[in-house]
Parts: structure tokens; sequence; C-alpha cells
């Protein structure tokens, strides 16, 4: 199996701690130059001195919902280590809870979850595809999630945004495809970083319960999902939502109360 990156260059965003860390160190040690966004610079700094140990990375921080922002983040990175050859869209934010109750909150929930997980994915997208296109070559993995499937209940805001990003997934994949470039996702179910810390711990039994595996996924489990998806292996994988889930039975009568 070709899981070969040397001389490719690769974007990953929200890749200061958590899924995307671990996404950056496994692209790096496959031998991919990494630019490594966050929103913040200690931890996307960390990373990248990090990862340049071995290999090649540089920091850029980004809103990635800011258009502006990710037009200076791309010129920042490829100026340091080429053009990018695999974006992964990771970014994302937790941020969520009921459709009723008070109607601001509901939609400063909405426009902060579809402008992190929708348009920074097509923000970054953007930024990137026109130079995949004149290669012949690139490779686009989403971070979508679980939610998916069925939905969650008590989330309506992170689940548009997901759904959304799942869309755009399906619709790039149908568009480019003879353009060399491949567009695929990756859909953890959950997983052992900061977003699920602070579940009570009712609620984390429970989750571990309604896992065939018995256990929460590891960072490193979408990592290796992902660096698939990147390689040379996949290179006739086109339009897929990979479920990294552990085989979990939906909770569809999710309760934000529980964490």
């Amino acid at each position: 199996m070709d899981l070969d990156l040397s001389g490719r260059t690769a974007l990953v965003t929200g890749a200061g701690r958590g899924n995307g860390r671990a996404i950056a160190r496994e692209l790096s040690n496959l031998g991919a130059s990494v630019i490594v966004n966050d929103l913040e610079a200690d931890p996307a700094e960390a990373v990248a001195e990090e990862l340049n140990e071995d290999g090649e990375a540089v920091a850029v921080t980004a809103d990635v919902s800011d258009q502006a922002a990710v037009e200076a983040m791309v010129e920042e990175g490829t100026d340091a280590l080429g053009s990018v050859d695999v974006l992964v869209n990771n970014a994302g934010v937790g941020d969520a809870g009921p459709f009723l109750g008070e109607e601001a909150s509901l939609r400063e929930r909405f426009e902060l979850n579809i402008g992190v997980h929708l348009w920074g994915s097509i923000n970054c997208t953007l930024e990137v595809v026109d130079g995949m296109v004149d290669r012949g070559y690139g490779k686009v993995v989403n971070i979508t999630s679980i939610h998916t499937k069925n939905g969650v209940g008590m989330s309506p805001e992170y689940d548009v945004g997901k759904f959304s990003l799942l869309g755009l997934t399906k619709s790039l994949a149908l568009e480019l495809g003879r353009e060399g470039v491949r567009v695929n996702a990756v859909a953890p179910g959950w997983v052992n970083t900061r977003m699920t810390e602070g579940f009570t711990d009712e609620t984390h039994e429970q989750i571990k319960e309604l896992n065939p595996l018995g256990r929460y996924a590891e960072p490193e489990d979408i990592a290796d999902a992902v660096a698939f998806l990147a390689s040379p292996a996949a290179d006739y994988v086109n339009g897929h939502e990979l479920r990294v889930d552990g085989g979990q039975v939906p909770i569809d009568s999710w309760k934000h109360d529980n964490r």
C-alpha cells in the first residue's frame, strides 16, 4: 500500500491540538511538509516545532471563517513550503444547544458553526483548488462527524454545519474528480479530545457502552483514516465519507445537560 507523501505539502486547519495535531503528525511522518494552522499561535507553533525535528513544517494562524485571513494564511504557508497538494479541513467548534430557547443565542451558534465548518472549508478549498487543478493532482479531506448519520438531538447548529460539509464533499467530488482532485470526508465518532473531556461520568459511560469497541476513539485513529485518504493508496476513492466511529450506535436522544 502506497502511503508515501514525500514531496507533497499539506495544509491542516485546526492543527494545534486534538485531531488536527494528530493528523499533522501523521502526514509529516509519511513525508509531507505541513502548514500547521490554528486560531491560536502558541499551539500551532508548538506543533510545527515538533514536526520540524524530523520533517518540515510552518505554523500560520488564521480564523478560517475569514476569507481574507485564509488568503494571507495560504500565501504565507505556500511561500514557505510550496503549493498545497493535500488540504485537511479539520477546524471546528463544539458550541451547541437546543433549538428552542433564546433566539439571539441560537442565531449566534448557527453563525459560528456554519461559519467555521462550512464557510471555513469553502474558504480554504477556494484558496488551494485552482493550483490543484492546474497540476492535475490534489486531495481534499473534510472532517465531518458521526452526526451526519442521524443527527444528534440538542445540537442543530453543529448538525447543520457537518451535514452541509458532507454535501460540499459530495458535490465537489463530482465536479473536481476529472480534474485530478479527490474530495473525501472522515466522520469521527466520539474522540478523546478536549471537546469531550467536559462530559459527565455518566455520559462517558453511556458512550462507551453504546460502542462495540467499548472506548472512545483516539486522535491517532482519526489521523490514520485521513492519511489513507490523503495518500496515493486512495487515488480511486472519491466522494466517500469514511466513518471512524467503532460501529457506534447513534445516541438519538442525546441531552446536553448530561455533559
